[in-house]
């Protein structure tokens, strides 16, 4: 037995007796095998927690080759999506930024860091809507990170669409006004899975709009001040319009990272008691990591897209795993900085879409890493995201659902069948230049990308049988680990960033930046953005020229 000790100046009188009560109880109890951890304003009882009983092996797959995924046609859709909103057509994304936007500049959006949970938290039931569709709120006040104090003054909760808006980078669409919350508990874990879930109350709801633009939306929760102290994500889908393009948010990867609770599919508040999430829920708010892929990899990416009048529609990874049949008025699919984790039901999308001469722009890197599954919470569908790691603990044995490496034998479809490239380094940083400037793409000769942020993960060129052969080099470095004394985060890894170009049989071309950060970095608003003015510059020039292109369907016949 061990535990933590407090510094009781920090607390309350109230929680000063409550910590002092729980650890002389814990400590006069003998037979009590745990650590008491104290964070800020809680105290966290770690307690033995039930273990995962292994299972035998499940059979390993043959390797799916690069030439069998060209074969690979799109996969049945699990259920029709509800689409109504009104037509969007002409240039609409261009006529909804002409909206007034809210009091906000890029700096102010870069300022807004929200990887702490304080002052209050909240999170939807719905992640993927329509028009016409009601919301519920579930909020709570949460402690100030820095004292541990819960400030009870009143809140108001906004949703706010995210754009460009002459630079204000969001349009408010409804208002709560005043809502007094109230402190609610977040259970500590009791479950072989690890997993944190909130059952709290709903709070409010609100309807989206008939006519609502679609794209990423978010609620948020403000102080008296009119700051905002959390956010959560949701995506209106279009019905019907001319875009040409489709963005799909990685809302798998979200949760995966989110660490509300202090658990979550990588992390825990004490790793000695093996108490990683192996099942994410969505009925929680979003904090740590989690926050942080929403911040760079969705909203200062659409900021971004919606400055460019580019006419892009939006969707969740989810929604493309349970309706593949969308992307089929598509001629470019894009996918964020960070999809790390997706179904099989959607990496096998993405391969039919490239097969239907559908252009792919990964504009990140470590995508289709982890194959993952969804299944149901109590606010709905889809709300649990499994990732076991393990193929012996999930309990789960069909290979197209167990939640392992997509490289794992017992799976055998590598990320490199859709993307070229395979991962080459974590925590790292460095230049890249261009190396091969294709007649398609304007740019300087000798072009440089620098001053990468130092927490960059980065893909390198693939090879093998699955692996695409015709692989176009545009831009290439070698990069250095931020923390040189971490070897094991080098090794079997080339640390050597690289963004490709390659063409299918089909038509189809593929862009893959090869650099997580890409998304970020080319925006002003983001929050963790590192590179120069000259670089995300060029960043924007190549970002812009590729999407452009990427609208029409079978582009790389051209190349």
């Amino acid at each position: 037995m061990h535990f933590n000790r407090p510094n009781l100046a920090r607390f309350s009188k109230k929680q000063k007796f409550l910590a002092g009560g729980v650890a002389v109880l814990l400590l006069g109890v003998s037979s009590v095998s745990g650590s008491i951890l104290f964070y800020d304003h809680v105290v966290v009882v770690n307690l033995p927690l039930p273990k995962i009983k292994p299972h035998g092996d499940i059979p390993f797959q043959p390797l799916t080759t690069y030439a069998d995924s060209l074969n690979q046609q799109l996969p049945d859709d699990i259920h029709a999506l509800p689409a109504n909103c009104q037509q969007q057509n002409g240039d609409w994304i261009k006529n909804e930024n002409l909206n007034a936007g809210i009091s906000f500049t890029p700096s102010d959006w870069r300022s807004l860091q929200l990887y702490h949970e304080s002052g209050s938290v909240l999170w939807l039931d719905r992640q993927s809507v329509t028009c016409g569709d009601r919301i519920k709120i579930h909020a709570s006040l949460y402690p100030n990170s820095a004292n541990g104090a819960i400030d009870k003054t009143v809140r108001t909760l906004e949703v706010l669409r995210v754009g460009w808006y002459g630079g204000a980078g969001a349009r408010m669409m409804w208002n709560s006004g005043p809502v007094k919350l109230k402190y609610r508990n977040t259970p500590n874990l009791r479950n072989a899975t690890r997993m944190i879930e909130t059952r709290w109350p709903t709070t409010t709801s609100f309807t989206i709009g008939e006519d609502w633009a679609p794209g990423l939306y978010f609620a948020a929760s403000l102080n008296k001040s009119g700051a905002i102290e959390n956010i959560a994500p949701f995506i209106l889908r279009s019905s019907s319009s001319t875009s040409k393009l489709l963005l799909v948010h990685s809302t798998l990867t979200w949760s995966a990272y989110n660490s509300f609770g202090g658990h979550s599919t990588y992390s825990t508040s004490n790793s000695k008691l093996d108490a990683r999430s192996k099942v994410a829920s969505l009925d929680r708010p979003y904090a740590g990591s989690g926050m942080n892929h929403i911040e760079r990899d969705a909203i200062a990416f659409v900021q971004y897209l919606e400055s460019t009048g580019l006419n892009i529609d939006q969707l969740s990874d989810i929604d493309l795993s349970n309706s593949p049949s969308l992307v089929n008025q598509y001629g470019g699919m894009i996918f964020s900085g960070h999809p790390e984790y997706m179904t099989r039901n959607e990496f096998d999308t993405v391969s039919a879409a490239r097969n239907l001469g559908i252009n792919i722009a990964f504009m990140g890197a470590n995508s289709a890493y982890w194959q993952t599954r969804t299944e149901p919470s109590p606010a709905g569908p889809d709300r649990h995201m499994v990732i076991y790691r393990n193929a012996l603990l999930d309990p789960q044995t069909d290979w197209q659902k167990v939640s392992i490496g997509f490289a794992n034998r017992r799976i055998n479809t590598p990320p490199s069948l859709l993307t070229g490239e395979k991962t080459a380094g974590v925590h790292v940083t460095g230049t890249m230049t261009a190396m091969s400037i294709p007649k398609w793409l304007r740019i300087p000769v000798g072009a440089t990308l620098a001053q990468w942020s130092p927490n960059s993960e980065i893909d390198s060129i693939a090879s093998g049988d699955a692996a695409p052969k015709n692989v176009h080099l545009l831009f290439s470095g070698k990069f250095s680990l931020t923390d040189p004394e971490a070897p094991r985060a080098a090794t079997g890894r080339s640390l050597t960033a690289q963004t490709i170009w390659f063409t299918a049989p089909s038509g189809s071309a593929t862009f893959v930046a090869g650099i997580n950060y890409w998304p970020c970095e080319i925006s002003p608003t983001c929050s963790e953005s590192h590179v120069s003015e000259a670089t995300r510059a060029l960043l924007q020039s190549v970002t812009s020229q590729v999407l452009t292109l990427w609208q029409n369907k079978y582009v790389g016949k051209g190349f």
